[in-house]
């Protein structure tokens, strides 16, 4: 695979890691954890002092068991520090493997539009606007977001699935490495499992006219990857059964469940949602007088059936609200940590606009344009990233999985209208 890289593109790869890590390093220079990491790394290390799975409410000024985020980087903090190694190696360990992963990005970039029709040069051309685009390049890239790990597995799975479906025979490779990248995806960000989810039913359903054996094969992979995210989730429901009574994969459902759902919400992650004596906390207090005596897992079903009895009584409002969460959603904002809102990207922008302009002509038949099956695995990401924005709401971290779907698919439109160089004889 990688002796039918072109010699041009070697400089190329090591100048962009070069500057990806230059600005992962400039930018942190402590090598300090994201916000959400710093808290898992508490809890690890109330959990190495013997006080168990828990964190410090800073409103109660109390120990309280803690399952908002994912367990999985709490059970790997705790591993490491049992090492005794200095946690900035892991910081440094977490850089290495983004950066490495970032190139598999790249490559599996190329191969997803090769694929699709485009001459290896224009796939190539694909691949680097992918690796320069503003969330990968800095938004999200240059700083320490596990997104950086699942995106390029998330890319890597969509081009195997499309080559399985063109009738590739799956092999005992691509099955431990579909596997073991859905997996690891899926314990770094619990709401991949819904992006997956979707994408492996669309996959099955378009096999449903396929030869016997390609069913055979696509059932096998999907029942075996069940079988190990069941697996490797079973760690994480047994502690939160200690916990909480009650086998769930975090708490943090209830309460972004709610922040899309409420008479305060525009529709967006909320910088202030646990601000007391804000509006949304005076909204939360109002309906839920109860609060500060719940436990974590209570105060997240008592927020998620608050969210439920507002959509039920609100219908036109959720309705305007689901228009202005797509409206949002499509916007050509990007990621940033410590602001609720950046301004427009040109580059954003562009993608978006021909991502739309692109769907449009195939809506339309333009020249014969349809949509392809590789079109459906390709934007099932993209369909479940605004699906759950809809369910929760518009977060700009998540919506980084839809990117590759909305850069890539005008490029292959492009491709099938002759505006870009296409060729008949796919990647392989």
């Amino acid at each position: 695979m990688l002796r039918s890289i072109p010699r041009f593109i070697w400089p190329v790869a090591v100048l962009l890691l070069v500057i990806r890590l230059v600005l992962n390093l400039g930018l942190n220079p402590g090598l300090e954890w994201n916000y959400d990491e710093r808290r898992n790394g508490r809890i690890a290390d109330n959990y190495l002092a013997g006080r168990g799975y828990v964190s410090v409410d800073p409103e109660r000024k109390q120990l309280r068991p803690d399952s908002f985020h994912a367990s999985f980087p709490v059970f790997v903090y705790v591993g490491w520090s049992r090492t005794g190694l200095p946690r900035h190696y892991l910081t440094l360990l977490v850089y290495a493997a983004a950066a490495g992963l970032y190139a598999v990005g790249g490559l599996y970039a190329q191969r997803t539009l090769r694929y699709g029709g485009l001459a290896p040069g224009a796939a190539w051309v694909g691949a680097g606007l992918w690796a320069v685009s503003p969330s990968v390049m800095y938004y999200i890239g240059a700083f320490w977001w596990f997104e950086n790990l699942a995106l390029p597995l998330l890319i890597l799975v969509v081009y195997k699935l499309q080559r399985l479906y063109g009738g590739r025979p799956l092999r005992l490779p691509d099955v431990l490495l579909i596997t073991a990248s859905v997996v690891l995806s899926c314990l770094l960000r619990g709401y991949l499992l819904a992006v997956y989810g979707l994408l492996f039913a669309v996959f099955l359903g378009l096999l449903l006219r396929r030869p016997a054996r390609q069913q055979r094969a696509a059932w096998g992979l999907s029942l075996g990857l069940l079988l190990a995210l069941g697996l490797a989730h079973a760690p994480i429901l047994r502690k939160n059964h200690r916990l909480f009574g009650a086998y769930t994969l975090s708490n943090q459902a209830g309460f972004e469940l709610l922040q899309g759902h409420n008479s305060v919400t525009q529709g967006r992650f909320m910088f202030d949602w646990d601000e007391r004596q804000g509006p949304f906390d005076q909204f939360v207090r109002q309906h839920v007088p109860q609060l500060d005596s719940l436990n974590q897992y209570q105060e997240s079903q008592a927020r998620a059936r608050l969210a439920r009895q507002w959509v039920a009584a609100h219908p036109a409002q959720e309705i305007r609200l689901w228009l202005r969460k797509t409206a949002l959603f499509f916007s050509p904002e990007n990621f940033i940590a410590d602001a609720p809102r950046m301004p427009w990207n040109p580059f954003t922008a562009l993608v978006h606009l021909a991502f739309f302009a692109a769907l449009f002509l195939t809506l339309a038949r333009y020249r014969g344009l349809h949509f392809r099956a590789a079109d459906a695995l390709l934007l099932t990401p993209l369909l479940a990233v605004w699906l759950l924005s809809l369910v929760f709401f518009v977060g700009f971290r998540w919506r980084f999985f839809a990117e590759p779907a909305l850069l890539f698919f005008p490029l292959l439109v492009a491709g099938r209208l002759g505006w870009l160089p296409k060729s008949d004889t796919p990647a392989t």
